[in-house]
């Protein structure tokens, strides 16, 4: 049996009890949160309780102006929102609801508040109040918007210079393709011209050669006839010889035939080199062989140093390299017209010129090494030779994107590295290493 309190501990226990109210009050009044107590249940129910943060958030001078609201008067904005009914339906389900919405005030402005609301349950189990902890989020959305409006500029700024660098790749393309057109132009010209010329003196051939024969078509018929000797026969046969300069012919038609032979056949070449260094580029790669890619470009960029120097070729034996070949040709491109550039500053000439095209094979990785015996690079601009647009060639002569874009394809798109040496005077040596999977990206670095 409870032992019954006198008078004096019945109101020193209510004091008690008034002092702790008063505390749990004045913490939740000192906090920044906003705490919101309501019944639970009935047409009018009202707030039984809210906090000063609410009260001051939501427009109103204390929270006493708040308590004893009908809910759907303090509510009023939210009535009809979907995200207030999702809230209802989940609080009659017994579950907690929590929701970003934005709020209006009072005065009609606003803000959003984010809050979270759970059913309270006397002892029998039954739902009497809702408890709503929230807080007003409004800097933290404009923080949060901000920063993602921050991350979109940034990806567009991204995504630009992206563009840009696309941009600049094909431009630099589209320089040496027509620097190789015209180039080619000229490749294909001289043995067309001999090509040509030699057409030319077999069709003249021919012609002499077709009154040779009629003449002894007729000669044979005038035999047969007795009209002519023998002797006058052959007479008149070795004067058609002479007119028809047969020795001559017989000597020269056959060598014009072999020089029409070589110069298609040095032109189908040349059209077959560009045809495989102009290979489409891929986004996918696969295995390729450098030492025919290496042939190719050597071929292509013939007229680039065939007056400036000579290019002497050593190649190993190679395994296939999974690779973006057309890419690679560009480098190797870049890579030996830079050389010739390089020996002609030099003041050397095709007796003198040297340009090395090395390749030698290692347990994950293969190596090409492109060398010339140019003027070389000095050491202060060794640094900066792979920044995009650094150049030391005159205007109109280089962009400055040739080893900036060769260090993009070799490093960021295979997985490999490429290292410049170099003397002043001496010449320059580019060595690129090239991993044979993708997996021995790491043994090549």
């Amino acid at each position: 049996m409870a032992k019954e309190l006198s008078l004096a501990e019945a109101l020193a226990e209510i004091e008690r009890l008034r002092s702790e109210l008063d505390l749990r009050n004045a913490a939740l009044d000192a906090a920044s949160t906003h705490f919101l107590i309501a019944e639970a249940h009935g047409e009018d129910r009202r707030v039984v309780y809210a906090n000063r943060a609410l009260a001051a958030d939501h427009g109103y001078e204390s929270a006493s102006q708040i308590i004893g609201q009908k809910v759907t008067t303090f509510l009023s904005w939210a009535e009809g929102r979907p995200e207030m009914e999702e809230v209802v339906q989940q609080l009659q389900q017994g579950r907690t609801a929590r929701m970003e919405m934005e709020v209006v005030r009072r005065d009609g402005s606003k803000f959003w508040a984010g809050f979270s609301s759970t059913p309270l349950r006397n002892q029998h189990g039954e739902t009497t109040h809702i408890v709503s902890v929230g807080a007003d989020i409004t800097a933290r959305r404009q923080a949060a918007l901000k920063e993602r409006e921050l991350n979109d500029k940034l990806l567009m700024e991204m995504q630009e210079r992206e563009r840009i660098s696309i941009e600049l790749r094909l431009a630099h393309k589209l320089e040496s393709v027509g620097r190789l057109a015209a180039g080619l132009a000229h490749e294909i010209n001289t043995p067309i011209q001999y090509v040509g010329d030699s057409v030319y003196f077999l069709r003249s051939a021919f012609e002499d050669l077709s009154k040779l024969f009629y003449g002894y078509k007729d000669a044979l018929a005038s035999l047969r006839s007795s009209h002519t000797s023998a002797a006058a026969m052959l007479a008149d046969l070795r004067e058609l010889e002479i007119k028809a300069d047969f020795d001559f012919l017989s000597v020269e038609v056959p060598k014009a035939f072999e020089r029409t032979l070589q110069g298609a056949e040095r032109v189908a070449g040349i059209v077959r080199a560009m045809k495989e260094f102009a290979h489409p580029d891929g986004a996918e790669h696969s295995a390729a062989d450098l030492n025919h890619a290496l042939s190719t470009t050597v071929v292509v960029a013939c007229n680039e140093y065939k007056y400036i120097a000579t290019v002497m070729t050593e190649f190993a034996e190679l395994p296939s390299v999974v690779c973006n070949v057309g890419e690679l040709n560009q480098v190797f491109l870049n890579l030996i017209v830079n050389a010739a550039h390089a020996i002609h500053d030099a003041g050397r000439d095709a007796k003198t010129g040297r340009i090395g095209v090395k390749t030698r094979a290692h347990s994950t990785f293969v190596e090409i090494e492109i060398t010339d015996n140019g003027c070389g690079i000095p050491e202060e601009n060794l640094d900066k030779i792979f920044d995009p647009f650094f150049t030391t060639k005159e205007v109109g002569r280089g962009t400055g994107q040739g080893l900036a874009i060769a260090r993009s394809i070799v490093v960021d798109k295979h997985g490999g590295s490429i290292d410049v040496r170099s003397e002043p005077g001496a010449g320059t040596s580019v060595v690129i290493c090239l991993p044979l999977h993708r997996q021995a990206t790491q043994a090549v670095a």
